[in-house]
């Protein structure tokens, strides 16, 4: 994202952390360590370098610290088994869904476009991604059968929820943090506090 397109430019979430409590800045400082990411537990160098672009394409975001921390969002979920709130009953468990859907990828890519896709070119990528989110590209391998537009939603909605979570997106669409302990004085229409984001123009 350029700054021409960010309206807080000028401000940076990571400035107020000394006022969150330690629990909350560790948790929240830990996201912005990229090499803590690697390497990854559950998901193999392959997986995750097609999930890397997949993930870079549908948030619209190249950025490797940003993408990267998706990512690790996605191996550390599939590590801890996490118990999912809901699917359909025709859907796999996530693991699986992930798993077998990333490896169908990059086959039906390398047999149509002769390389997986973490490799092609971004505006193929992007070709690609749209006929997934249509539900036109079929992910299936002998008796492998990974339903396409539940793929595709799956990743986005964990990439979507994992990339505003992360501090430099906060600060680009001027959210400014934990409140706690400090809390919010000016709670008027209209009025922010002095530690809260001032947008641009």
């Amino acid at each position: 994202m350029s700054k021409d397109q960010i309206h807080y430019p000028n401000f940076n979430v990571m400035d107020e952390e000394k006022q969150w409590d330690s629990h909350t800045r560790k948790i929240v400082s830990k996201r912005t360590e990229t090499q803590s990411f690697f390497p990854f537990q559950y998901l193999t160098k392959q997986e995750s370098n097609t999930l890397f672009q997949l993930c870079a394409v549908l948030l619209d975001d190249v950025r490797e610290s940003i993408i990267s921390f998706v990512v690790h969002h996605f191996d550390s979920t599939l590590t801890a088994s996490i118990g999912e709130s809901q699917r359909k009953v025709s859907v796999p468990k996530q693991s699986i869904l992930l798993r077998d859907g990333l490896g169908l990828l990059d086959k039906a890519c390398t047999q149509v476009y002769g390389s997986s896709f973490d490799v092609l070119q971004m505006e193929t990528k992007k070709e690609i991604v749209s006929n997934l989110m249509q539900g036109n590209f079929t992910l299936q391998s002998g008796k492998i059968n990974i339903p396409v537009k539940d793929f595709i939603q799956k990743v986005s909605s964990e990439a979507t929820a994992a990339y505003y979570s992360h501090p430099a997106i906060w600060s680009e669409i001027g959210y400014a943090g934990p409140a706690y302990p400090r809390g919010y004085v000016r709670t008027e229409l209209g009025l922010t506090d002095p530690w809260e984001a001032k947008r641009d123009g």
